[in-house]
């Protein structure tokens, strides 16, 4: 399996424009973290593993509510953490 800048943000994209719901997005990411576990992940490029990493671990838990009805982050905090990847990766 292979996970790339491009994947992590159709990810966060489909997220935000609710296309996909937040347990799909955290059901992606952990895919992705077992596949890992079993050594059968691939970054790409390489060197944005650490970046592509974090990713993962946010996206995995982005569906974590803090009540019934309130997720711990909204959609702004969304839009931010995918900014914050996005200028990551140009530096």
């Amino acid at each position: 399996m292979k996970i790339s800048l491009l994947d992590v943000q159709q990810v966060f994209n489909d997220l935000l424009n609710h296309k996909i719901s937040r347990e799909d997005a955290e059901e992606w990411a952990r895919k992705r973290m077992t596949a890992l576990d079993n050594q059968d992940l691939t970054f790409v490029p390489p060197i944005k593993e650490e970046l592509l990493w974090k990713a993962l671990v946010y996206l995995s838990g982005v569906g974590l509510k803090i009540s019934p009805d309130k997720y711990m982050e909204d959609d702004i905090g969304i839009k931010e953490i995918m900014i914050l990847i996005e200028l990551e990766n140009f530096v």
